[in-house]
């Protein structure tokens, strides 16, 4: 009876996390530039790196239809950095809404946390570790001395070269930089770690399915595909599909 009730409390809990995330109307974002490829209220940016972002995101949707969007911001509002980049996604219509190949680079200096948002069409060349590996190496050595704008710029080249190269087309752009003092890239989980974590999935399931009937894993699964849908505006848009949020 103990355990029925410990996982009767489990269920409550993911219950409370995920069903309001759902319910939460979206964050006030802000409209999209004339130029639509950067927005830098912050004004953390230089004229030439606005401009490089305009002409090489503007290439890159002509020869792939993928679409590269950076905005800085002073402030989420209070929003969730993952709930605010979404917002700005399907709100501005980054990417084909056919293609789902939507990218957003998100910063908010003074919140200290920024978030590159990706769009299903661009997971399989851009998975949440990808991204976490940009940020880590290229950006955040940068915003830590506050130079934002070689930052950006780093993350902004790292991403187009890696969608380019999926696409197989080229984009002219220097390549990011890594910092001298950028941390060095993880090693791989072990194989026993591995397998511990499939076994504890497996286990998990298998409480759930014994005595809450499969409740738990149908809750997180409705979770995840409630999500999704298309934007508007802009190229078509991105519904959202990965990515990876870091603060420094």
């Amino acid at each position: 009876m103990k355990r029925i009730s410990l996982l009767a409390a489990l269920a409550w809990l993911i219950i409370a996390t995920v069903y309001p995330l759902g319910a939460v109307a979206a964050p006030a974002i802000p409209q999209p530039s004339s130029q639509f490829y950067v927005l830098d209220q912050a004004n953390v940016l230089d004229a030439g790196t606005e401009q490089t972002i305009v002409q090489t995101s503007a290439t890159l949707q002509q020869k792939t239809k993928a679409q590269v969007v950076v905005v800085t911001v002073n402030s989420l509002n209070g929003a969730a950095p993952e709930e605010y980049a979404l917002a700005i996604l399907r709100g501005w219509g980054i990417g084909d809404k056919s293609l789902n190949n939507g990218l957003l680079l998100l910063v908010s200096p003074p919140d200290r946390v920024f978030r590159i948002e990706v769009g299903y069409g661009l997971e399989g060349a851009l998975p949440d570790a990808k991204t976490g590996q940009i940020q880590d190496t290229y950006m955040i050595p940068y915003f830590q001395k506050n130079d934002f704008n070689q930052g950006i710029l780093n993350g902004y080249s790292a991403i187009v070269q890696t969608v380019a190269q999926e696409y197989q087309v080229t984009v002219e752009i220097a390549s990011p930089q890594p910092a001298a003092d950028a941390p060095a890239n993880s090693p791989p989980l072990p194989l026993w770690a591995k397998i511990m974590i499939v076994l504890l999935i497996i286990l998990l399931i298998i409480l759930d399915q014994r005595f809450l009937n499969g409740f738990i894993l149908g809750m997180i699964l409705r979770a995840a595909f409630k999500g999704g849908g298309g934007g508007f505006g802009g190229g078509g848009g991105s519904g959202g599909g990965g990515g990876s949020t870091r603060r420094w």
